[in-house]
């Protein structure tokens, strides 16, 4: 459990403790119900595939589902605009229940080009502090080094300032990224550029390079190998009651979690 949130005890196993709009599978009717759950850009994929599987079995049930960075979608929480959000980034002293449904693991992206070995977290610290100038440096081509943050209020920054930084501010000259999609696209673009996105986001346009030796999978995330690693939460003003517990202890149970293994690491392995 994360300080004094509590994570839900109604399954049979215990655990360790850009905007869309998700279509349920069947055509709503007068009964549906509908569950109204955002989610922060980093694990907007995740809360997609598990709308997607969970109204397969229920299909009374449909879902509003808007994704944005970390301060968006908890300010919509406040406003009373969503119940619940799904995050890779909870700050220790959030006073938000919360319930952990897996892990992510925070990839360092490249441009396929590049044929950098690895970096290790010293060398990422560096790099965003704006103290490499060229790819040289760290075991790299002859090439300018371009560093790509995202912006104010991402989960995905905190959590990599967090691990990577520490009290120490990214460069001001980095470019912003407005999300993870952004990101990818701006170093796929970019040979010389450098970003980190949720493993989530992970395709052929940018390659992962391994941090501290570590090659970036579920597996390492799963096995607290890969050094960045964040956990996944469900979290809220309240606890929740009726269809948001159900569809939350469904994704902690082993059907749910071979869900979120597709894209991310589970709590438990399937």
């Amino acid at each position: 459990m994360r300080g004094t949130k509590r994570a839900l005890a109604i399954v049979a196993f215990t655990l360790v403790s850009c905007s869309t709009q998700v279509v349920p599978a069947s055509t709503p009717t007068s009964n549906t119900t509908s569950l109204r759950i955002y989610a922060t850009t980093a694990a907007l994929p995740l809360l997609n595939d598990l709308i997607t599987e969970y109204v397969k079995a229920n299909p009374i049930i449909a879902f509003d589902s808007q994704g944005g960075n970390y301060q968006t979608v908890l300010n919509a929480l406040l406003a009373g605009e969503t119940a619940y959000f799904v995050t890779s980034h909870l700050p220790g002293d959030s006073p938000l229940w919360a319930a952990p449904l897996g892990q992510d693991g925070i990839a360092i992206i490249v441009h396929p080009a590049n044929n950098v070995a690895g970096l290790t977290t010293e060398q990422l610290r560096r790099i965003y502090q704006g103290h490499v100038a060229n790819w040289q440096e760290v075991g790299g081509d002859d090439r300018e080094l371009i560093v790509i943050s995202r912006e104010n209020g991402s989960g995905t920054r905190a959590e990599f300032e967090r691990l990577v930084m520490g009290e120490r501010r990214t460069t001001q000259s980095a470019q912003i990224a407005p999300s993870s999609a952004a990101m990818v696209a701006s170093v796929a673009r970019q040979p010389g550029s450098i970003g980190y996105v949720s493993i989530a986001y992970l395709d052929s346009r940018t390659r992962a390079v391994p941090v501290d030796g570590i090659a970036l999978t579920p597996d390492t995330v799963f096995d607290n190998e890969y050094p960045l690693r964040s956990t996944l939460y469900i979290a809220g003003l309240a606890e929740p009651e009726e269809h948001y517990l159900y569809f939350i202890a469904w994704a902690q149970s082993p059907e749910g979690q071979a869900v979120i293994a597709r894209r991310y690491a589970p709590m438990l392995r399937p």
